[in-house]
């Protein structure tokens, strides 16, 4: 299957007046149909120069995105010329001031992509401006966006793409994002904020009785007010901790936004043929291969709702698939595209991070956030393992409402390449492939997932 389309683009990104990448045609009725899904993308380097036979492990996978039906990614950067951007950089960014040129886009395009979602920690790392900006060049290429607008309407709607095999709408979200980047609801008398569809989480900290006391204790050395009653919470250094049987933190979606994210994909159930929800969640946090507990049941509810699919994105490596209902969770896909130590140049505010003079180089700045060995390994400051560079190309054919069969093509990154070519994605030789299967069948299995490694490649089947 091979799929259609011309993108005009805009005249001042000086490219070629249109994009011609690959035709998809229908094999019949709407209910057959393939889609393709990928994890994080930071790119700031061209990658079409790699999409040729004589690179046969990148050509090859790309041929693999651009024969399904629908490819979705998450772009986790602002895309524009920084030469010619006329806004600022945010005072608060997702860890790095993550940008690429407009023809980073056209290489995605060209690999088949056209499911973009734009709610991530990184949406406003160029302040609303640069959100406004990457948003526009997408709109004016007719590539389908979800997750951020000009206010919180706008940035919960759905995205919709038509294609020959019927319509699928998209739904972006994120809860790891900074705090000025969340959207806000249009008022009676003020206008809505730009921002992203944010997903609010909080968390309730529980103490056993030992802990608690232990709490009281230290408190009180510093001079809190605490009171004597053993039911009372205690706040210390900025924390809350309530009385329970054991040590925990229950963290908690907050239901106003759950509702608000229900009621779209309901929405887009009806308007649309499929359905892909996404939601960029670090949580619990970029080490743990395990989704938190409050995100398995939302995916469960998105399901429930009506989606096809749920694609979590964030965590930079493997987590587990699910299948729930007869449609697909992916609780992480890792990165596809992590070209993340060549951004330049870079603002004053990530050099005085690093404790850094505001005129010095931007490769100092890497130099001072990763260490390598004496073969190029990085070896410390995120990331330095090698499963941030070892991930999957999902594909899942749908048959209906149903996944039929998921094949997870595994990629790797080049961990071990210099850092003007580490994180460029390609298909995995054969041992690291079999690896990778592996180990992310050994994290779905707990979901009552089986994966088998068959041909290079990981298989699921109904």
């Amino acid at each position: 299957m091979h799929r259609a389309f011309v993108l005009g683009l805009a005249a001042t990104v000086f490219l070629s007046p249109a994009l011609s990448a690959q035709t998809r045609s229908p094999v019949g009725p709407e209910t057959h149909w393939i889609l393709s899904a990928v994890g994080d993308v930071i790119m700031n380097r061209r990658l079409e120069q790699f999409d040729h036979p004589g690179d046969p492990a990148f050509h090859e996978m790309a041929n693999i995105i651009r024969g399904t039906d629908a490819a979705f990614m998450n772009l986790e950067q602002s895309v524009f010329r920084l030469a010619e951007f006329d806004g600022w950089p945010a005072a608060e960014n997702g860890g790095n001031y993550e940008v690429g040129s407009p023809e980073t886009l056209k290489d995605l395009v060209g690999m088949g992509f056209d499911l973009f979602n734009r709610a991530n920690n990184h949406t406003t790392d160029y302040g609303v401006e640069g959100m406004q900006l990457t948003n526009r060049l997408l709109d004016e290429w007719g590539l389908v966006h979800s997750g951020s607008g000009n206010n919180l309407g706008w940035a919960s709607r759905p995205g919709y793409l038509e294609t020959p095999k019927g319509r699928v709408a998209l739904i972006g979200m994120a809860s790891t994002h900074t705090q000025m980047s969340r959207a806000g609801a249009v008022g009676p008398t003020i206008q809505g904020r730009p921002g992203l569809n944010a997903l609010r989480l909080s968390t309730r900290n529980e103490g056993s009785p030992a802990t608690m006391n232990a709490l009281r204790t230290v408190a009180r050395a510093q001079g809190l007010n605490v009171s004597d009653d053993p039911g009372a919470p205690v706040r210390i250094f900025g924390t809350t901790v309530s009385p329970g049987d054991q040590d925990r933190s229950v963290v908690s979606l907050n239901d106003v936004d759950r509702e608000r994210v229900l009621h779209e994909v309901r929405n887009a159930t009806d308007q649309a043929d499929y359905v892909v929800v996404n939601s960029h969640s670090h949580e619990p946090g970029n080490g743990s291969v395990l989704p938190p507990d409050w995100m398995v049941e939302f995916s469960h509810q998105i399901i429930d709702a009506g989606a096809n699919t749920m694609v979590i994105h964030g965590p930079h490596q493997l987590r587990g698939i699910e299948i729930y209902d007869g449609r697909p969770i992916f609780y992480s896909l890792g990165n596809f595209i992590f070209q993340n130590e060549t951004i330049d140049p870079m603002p004053a505010d990530q050099r005085t991070r690093y404790g850094l003079p505001l005129d010095n180089l931007a490769s100092e700045i890497y130099d001072r956030r990763f260490r390598v060995d004496e073969t190029g390994n990085p070896t410390t400051g995120f990331p330095t393992g090698s499963e941030w560079y070892e991930s999957v190309v999902a594909v899942a054919e749908f048959e209906g409402d149903e996944v039929i069969e998921i094949r997870l093509y595994p990629i790797e990154l080049g961990w071990k390449a210099p850092r003007s070519q580490r994180g460029t994605p390609r298909i995995a030789p054969e041992e690291l492939a079999r690896k990778i299967i592996e180990h992310l069948a050994e994290l779905s299995a707990p979901f009552g997932t089986r994966i088998d490694y068959e041909g290079g490649i990981g298989v699921w089947r109904r």
